[in-house]
């Protein structure tokens, strides 16, 4: 029987897109399983700061579970994220500290975004999003995000902050357990990582001290 080149052209389509999703199917198999959490050791960063002033930024508690998605979609990417920071100054500065805060949150970044060009036989697929919840949290002196979202694209990394703490004396802390985190139309891994940060303020100075784990991926 003879073909026509609409026939060709469209068998040789089909071919393609299958094979894509083969290739995306082999890329996301090992995150399909329901994984032991990936835990990171303890770190800390200890600065003098400008004035004198001994500050440190600590990272403890990390731990990052990946999940099969609920949604059963080869492009989504879900886990559960627990973390905590803290903030200590320290030592006898020249200038009183006016101000000091600490933060704590996770960069996260998407390796391939399906919907910005490899749509891998996906038309009209929705933006990459990442969604991170938690119960709302009951905190003097702190600012809590309980829902957030944000785009990612490929060769971007997103900033995702879980909350941060005025602190009024010379110690202070966050701690997040089990954070829901979503991660929508994109293909290959997802990477997080998580960060603390600790900020003092005096009269003649502003100082900003951070601390980084380890790359985790879901």
């Amino acid at each position: 029987m003879v073909s026509d080149g609409s026939w060709a052209w469209g068998r040789s389509g089909l071919t393609g897109v299958f094979a894509a999703l083969a290739v995306a199917a082999s890329v996301i198999g090992a995150g399909v399983s329901d994984a032991a959490p990936s835990s990171s050791a303890d770190q800390q960063t200890t600065k003098r700061t400008d004035d004198g002033w001994v500050v440190s930024a600590i990272k403890s508690h990390e731990q990052v579970r990946s999940v099969p998605p609920l949604n059963q979609s080869p492009w989504t990417r879900e886990g559960f994220l627990t973390l905590k920071g803290q903030g200590v100054i320290a030592g006898t500065g020249s200038v009183p500290v006016q101000a000091g805060t600490v933060a704590a949150g996770f960069q996260i970044g998407c390796n391939t975004d399906v919907t910005s060009g490899a749509t891998v036989g996906v038309s009209g697929g929705p933006s990459a999003q990442m969604n991170i919840s938690y119960p709302p949290a009951v905190m003097i002196g702190a600012t809590v995000t309980p829902n957030i979202a944000t785009t990612l694209r490929p060769g971007t990394i997103a900033d995702i902050p879980f909350g941060s703490k005025k602190m009024q004396t010379g110690k202070a802390g966050i701690t997040v357990d089990g954070v829901h985190v979503k991660v929508d139309g994109c293909l290959g891994p997802v990477a997080l990582r998580a960060y603390v940060t600790v900020s003092v303020s005096t009269a003649l100075n502003d100082n900003t001290i951070n601390v980084y784990g380890k790359p985790h991926y879901l």
